[in-house]
């Protein structure tokens, strides 16, 4: 609809359409006329899933990524990613689960939902539950009270579904400590590597094999789709010099966002840690816990906690500090850590406190209460806020003014003239590379990208305000003449060659390897043995000496089979590895402590591999519909 109306905005018969429009808002009301839209997007075995909830996820999602990636997300990993589809299909998944719950008579209630919120760190402050605390972190996630607590509502009907179907599975002894010693064992690989870098200089390309070559890739050198725009842009400068901020409009904030401005306690402290390995025996545990106790007690002899930290911490960036960890406030801390720091009195030394770390000697240094920031120290900070926030509504309320004029005048030049605004061009660009004044925003690209020549854009939200653009020229994608793109061929034909050689190379080694060794291989084509040393199985990169592919491939190795069948590649290097030793770990005491947890975590992989193929065999029966597509 709105894009019939861009295109034919000046014509009599939209005017015509735009009056009657009008006509209803005035005489029916907006629902009556929004009741008429299209406003499910799927259903679910009869249960609607609607357009609105869509977006609310959707934007959710998208807030969450962006959040994830500073705050742009890429334009090529975003489509990748497809999350439009994805929410799609995870309301749907949603939606089964609560039939099903219905069927079996699972429900959550509002007291159950209300003890969960209350039981929620970060709603806390000095253990009870803080309304204030409960707004404001909703209001920085971009949610309401009551979309918060549906989700609530979903994430425990799931889980009570998941206890449901988890409660005929369990988990024998002898598949505990299979599991246990195939955690623990530990193996040693020895490897060689073959760098495709290191053949780019055997490669020499004539000008004949690279067309050839590029004959046959040409499209790998197709084009993107490219745009041109032509814009008025309602720039937040113009408006800053009149957006006023008064005395009273900052006071007013203030008081209405104290808690923005509240800082938590925090307590500065000193650490000697000597490390133990989560794994460790109790040998090893009580021993370093001995030796904590034994320096200890030269600093209750005197001797300077500062000094020992240097000599002894384990800890090497804070020991070359004396042991100093600067000021923190509480969840900085592993939880043991943080417990006996803020509960400890200034001056004071700790016994040895035992984290995944080890073990830690502790001296408190100072304490700055919590405190809330005075106005005079955030006066500047809320002005600027306001004025921001007065500077984009001026900013809308003009270019939505002016877009109304234009839908009438039927383009954006006429009305530049009689605004006396100067209208822009953005040169061609494609979504790779967006023109500068639109950012690197997903959906504005989408809205921009989805324009006929000549139809008008929505008001668009970029970096400097606000922009209204129109479509001037549309280039599809197309494939460039060889001496257009002959640098960028002869790399590419480079770069495979070099690849295809060096992989010849290594499987030479491993070939040779298999019959005389790695270590003759190596000293054959001038290679160094690298070795990772004992890994266990849940070392994805085997203490950082390898990719996690190749750690993948090194696992599936054995004494009878040292020797993978082929080499791996990874980020343009390629392994030839070699199982060096297998060390087996079966101890009967340590299988005891870890039985329960053990079997925990089976128990609950075995939940989540039934929960998800009871899911997919439910979508598979189901009548789903897709109303609208994302």
């Amino acid at each position: 609809m709105l894009e019939i109306i861009r295109k034919n905005a000046a014509s009599w018969l939209m005017k015509f359409i735009l009056g009657a429009i009008v006509v209803v808002f005035i005489f029916w009301g907006v629902g009556t006329f929004r009741s008429q839209r299209l406003d499910v997007m799927a259903k679910v075995n009869g249960e609607k899933i609607l357009v609105e909830d869509f977006q609310k996820a959707y934007n959710l999602t998208v807030e969450r990524l962006r959040r994830m990636y500073g705050g742009t997300l890429p334009d090529a990993l975003f489509k990748q990613m497809n999350v439009k589809e994805q929410v799609l299909n995870q309301l749907i998944d949603q939606a089964l689960i609560r039939q099903e719950a219905k069927r079996l008579g699972i429900s959550v209630t509002d007291k159950e939902i209300q003890q969960v919120i209350l039981n929620i760190p970060a709603f806390k402050q000095n253990g009870m539950f803080d309304v204030r605390l409960y707004q404001m972190a909703l209001r920085n996630a971009g949610l309401k009270p009551a979309d918060f607590e549906q989700q609530l509502r979903q994430e425990m009907i799931t889980r009570k579904l998941q206890t449901v179907m988890a409660a005929g599975l369990h988990c024998p002894d002898f598949e505990a400590l299979s599991y246990f010693k195939y955690k623990n064992a530990e193996i040693d690989v020895d490897f060689v590597k073959v760098n495709s870098s290191d053949c780019i200089s055997s490669v020499n390309a004539t000008e004949k094999e690279l067309k050839s070559w590029f004959e046959s890739h040409k499209e790998q050198f197709r084009t993107d789709p490219q745009i041109r725009l032509k814009y008025l842009l309602f720039s937040k400068k113009k408006f800053e010099a009149s957006a006023n901020v008064t005395d009273q409009e900052i006071r007013n904030y203030y008081q209405e966002h104290k808690e923005e401005f509240r800082v938590p306690e925090k307590r500065r402290a000193r650490h000697i840690l000597l490390k133990v390995p989560q794994d460790a025996n109790e040998t090893v545990v009580e021993a370093k816990k001995k030796e904590l106790l034994d320096i200890k007690k030269q600093i209750e002899k005197g001797k300077s906690f500062s000094a020992l930290a240097k000599k002894y911490s384990e800890d090497k960036a804070s020991g070359k500090k004396g042991g100093d960890l600067g000021f923190f406030s509480r969840g900085m801390m592993v939880k043991p850590f943080e417990e006996k720091v803020f509960s400890m009195k200034k001056g004071e030394v700790s016994g040895p406190v035992r984290t995944r770390f080890g073990w830690h000697l502790i001296k408190l240094e100072d304490i700055r209460p919590e405190r809330t920031k005075p106005l005079k120290e955030v006066r500047s900070l809320i002005a600027k806020r306001l004025k921001e926030k007065k500077v984009k509504k001026m900013v809308w309320d003009a270019a939505n003014k002016a877009y109304d004029t234009i839908i009438e005048m039927g383009g954006l030049e006429g009305y530049a003239k009689t605004a006396g605004m100067k209208l822009k061009e953005t040169g061609l660009f494609s979504r790779k590379r967006p023109a500068p004044v639109l950012g690197y925003n997903p959906s504005v690209l989408d809205m921009v990208f989805s324009l006929d020549k000549g139809e008008l854009s929505s008001l668009l939200e970029v970096p400097e305000g606000v922009m209204i653009a129109e479509l001037v020229e549309k280039r599809p994608p197309y494939i460039p003449k060889f001496e257009k793109v002959k640098s960028q061929v002869d790399r590419a034909f480079t770069q495979e060659k070099a690849r295809e050689l060096c992989l010849k190379r290594a499987k030479d080694i491993l070939g040779f390897s298999k019959k005389e060794g790695l270590n003759a291989a190596a000293k054959k084509y001038g290679l160094k043995v690298e070795d990772t040393g004992l890994f266990k199985r849940t070392d994805p990169s085997a203490g950082g000496k390898l990719p996690g592919p190749v750690v993948k491939g090194a696992l599936s190795l054995s004494e009878k089979k040292p020797f993978p069948d082929d080499v791996y590649e990874s980020g343009g290097t390629f392994y030839v590895i070699h199982l060096k030793a297998f060390k087996e770990s079966a101890d009967p005491e340590r299988f005891k402590e870890e039985k329960k947890s053990i079997k925990a975590e089976i128990r609950k992989r075995k939940m989540e591999t039934a929960f998800s193929g009871w899911l997919k065999h439910e979508r598979e029966k189901a009548k789903i519909e897709i109303v609208r597509k994302p």
